[in-house]
């Protein structure tokens, strides 16, 4: 008789296998990290974007107020007698079409042009863009309609006097 052999093949024998247990707090770290993570990249993404908060879009409302018949007209400008209150940093309210108060400047220095007149330079910051019109105001004379495009392009001419 003749045995039939068959040698085995090499085969390493198994390994056993080694079962690691997760700890729930590894868990929670891990997932509290992420979340962190996510959420520090969103806001830095969201602040290189949009270049910071984006606000209502704003103009410098600019132009002129000329005092004829009241000014001194010689020498330093500004106003005499019963118009004593235009003088350079007199206050200039704007005043959206509702009648807010939209922004608060001042006028500038006045120069002569001419004998008893004077004009002075007149601005006020940040005034919101979209009214309908504006309502400028120098001093306590009253309010002016401004055309929302004079506004923004520096067309702003106002006067008081004869």
């Amino acid at each position: 008789m003749t045995d039939l052999y068959e040698p085995e093949p090499d085969v390493a024998p198994a390994s056993p296998r080694v079962r690691t247990r997760s700890r729930p707090w590894h868990l929670l770290l891990a997932a509290t990290g992420g979340a962190a993570l996510v959420g520090v990249l969103w806001a830095g993404l969201d602040l290189a974007g949009s270049g910071g908060p984006a606000g209502p879009e704003t103009f410098d409302l600019r132009g002129t107020y000329t005092l004829t018949g009241g000014g001194d007209g010689f020498g330093t400008c500004a106003g005499s007698g019963g118009y004593a209150d235009i003088t350079g940093g007199a206050a200039v309210t704007v005043y959206g079409a509702a009648g807010n108060v939209l922004s608060q400047g001042a006028l500038g220095t006045g120069r002569p042009a001419g004998m008893g007149t004077c004009v002075f330079t007149l601005s006020a910051p940040n005034v919101p863009a979209g009214e309908e019109f504006y309502l400028v105001e120098v001093s306590h004379r009253g309010r002016i309609m401004v055309r929302p495009e004079d506004a923004r392009d520096g067309n702003v001419a106002l006067s008081l006097g004869k």
